[in-house]
This record gives structure tokens, C-alpha cells and sequence, in this order.
């Protein structure tokens, strides 16, 4: 059992026997102990409504996590988030993914009326307690948007350096391509 969950059942379970002791003895003490209980429930309530995890592959095409080639078939420094309109929640707040999710071999027709968005270093950081799961702060994504001449509705592709998210996670850094090289999605 996870700690939260740990932490969720036992703090329910003392604020229900606390009730249960002031309607048996009729004491307002074990009431009054009893009205802190909300209090010790809300650090372990699961963080619903400001996080989103990109799931390839129980999302069926609506969002797909790539990276880009050069012209030379190598590798290079990006990783795109596809995904369709309306699939990231921009009120969330946070958006994560893995790096293991990343698909290889795929090939998504360039389309030039796409809008994309940068991620940069400072927009990234790690799950507190998800393992290799990287954040996005869709908040400093949606500060920034307000200064383009799009909305965040009609951004379909975040684009991330490999090396910033690497560098998160501590792995080794690939080599990015060549300065000049064409990269091509």
C-alpha cells in the first residue's frame, strides 16, 4: 500500500471513530477531536484536478509522443507532443509524460497551419513521487501564449530538447544534430 493510501485510511478511520466515540458517549471532547479529522484527511487526498498524464496508449492516436529525425536519419534533439485539440486540459496546470512512451519509426505529415509551442528548461521538473515521469507547467506554457498571436486551444505540438528532459532525469545526452542540418518531422 502506497503512503498516501496509508495515510488517507488511517486518517478516515480515526476521524470516523471519533465520531462514533461522541454519539456513544455523548462527549463533546471526542467531537472536538473529531472536527480536526478533515484536516488530517486533506494532505492525502489524491491531486486530481492538477495533473495530466499523456498515456500513448490508452489515448488511441489523440496524442503521440515522437522524436524528430535530421535529414540523415539520425537522431535528433527533439521530442514532439502531438496531440489533437482538446486533449490537454491548459486548466490542469500540469502535464506529464515518460520518455518511455517516446514512439520510434513514425512519420506525421509536416502541416504548416500546425501550432506549436516551445518547451523550455525552466518549464520542466520532475513527478515527487512517480518515477521517470518528466512535467510540463502548462501555467508558464499559458503566460507565455498570451503574448503570440495563438491560444493555447489551437496548439497541437509542444516541442522539448531531449538533452533539457535527460538532463532532468540524469541520463546520458545523445548527441543533437549537426548546427545547420535541416531537421524534418
Amino acid at each position: 500500500m502506497k503512503p498516501n493510501q496509508f495515510g488517507l485510511i488511517t486518517s478516515l478511520l480515526l476521524f470516523l471513530i471519533f465520531i462514533v466515540l461522541s454519539l456513544v458517549f455523548q462527549s463533546t471532547t471526542y467531537l472536538y477531536i473529531a472536527s480536526v479529522g478533515p484536516l488530517l484527511i486533506v494532505p492525502f487526498l489524491p491531486d486530481i484536478r492538477t495533473s495530466q498524464f499523456i498515456k500513448p496508449h490508452q489515448a488511441k492516436g489523440a496524442v503521440r509522443l515522437i522524436t524528430m529525425e535530421n535529414k540523415d536519419n539520425a537522431d535528433s534533439d527533439f521530442l514532439v507532443i502531438y496531440f489533437e485539440p482538446g486533449y490537454v486540459n491548459w486548466t490542469s496546470g500540469k502535464l506529464y509524460f515518460q520518455l518511455d512512451d517516446v514512439m520510434k519509426n513514425v512519420y506525421i505529415k509536416p502541416d504548416p497551419l500546425a501550432a506549436a509551442m516551445t518547451v523550455l528548461k525552466y518549464d520542466l521538473f520532475l513527478h515527487r513521487s512517480k518515477k521517470n515521469w518528466v512535467g510540463i507547467s502548462l501555467n508558464q506554457l499559458k503566460q507565455r501564449t498570451e503574448q503570440l498571436s495563438y491560444t493555447t486551444n489551437e496548439i497541437s505540438r509542444l516541442v522539448i530538447q531531449l538533452s533539457d528532459v535527460n538532463e532532468l532525469l540524469q541520463r546520458p545526452i545523445s548527441q543533437p544534430a549537426a548546427t545547420g542540418q535541416s531537421v524534418g518531422a
